[in-house]
């Protein structure tokens, strides 16, 4: 699903733009993103297991398993580093440490390859 990797490079985004601001808006904004972020990825993990059960059923090829095994490391990496942005902002609009910020360019470098080996994975079929 894009639903993640949209929400969460825009909430990386807004943590960049609200780093050094005093505007809550920017972090407000990007603490709900990655919420949803995370919402989102459940159900993208849940479907992908799906995609994966019925493709190997159909007996695909090794190429497709190892692509999607490195998809799938690079996407649990990325969520859990997206959790814990999450959880390490709490539930205040609070100000952005460097170590937030560096976690959540971190996660979209992440989600951003995540999306990338997705994309490709269909051409391996």
């Amino acid at each position: 699903m894009h639903f993640p990797v949209a929400l969460w490079l825009v909430a990386t985004f807004f943590d960049v733009l609200g780093w050094r601001r005093e505007d809550v808006f920017y972090r407000q904004a990007a603490r709900w993103l990655l919420w949803l972020g995370l919402l989102g990825a459940a159900v993208s993990i849940a479907l992908g297991w799906v995609d994966l059960i019925a493709a190997e059923s159909q007996g695909v090829g090794t190429a497709l398993l190892l692509r999607h095994r490195v998809h799938s490391v690079l996407a649990y990496t990325a969520t859990a580093t997206y959790l814990a942005t999450a959880l390490w902002r709490g539930r205040r609009a609070q100000p952005l440490a460097a170590g937030m910020l560096a976690l959540s360019l971190l996660g979209a470098v992440l989600v951003a390859a995540t999306a990338f080996l997705g994309g490709e994975m269909r051409q391996v079929m």
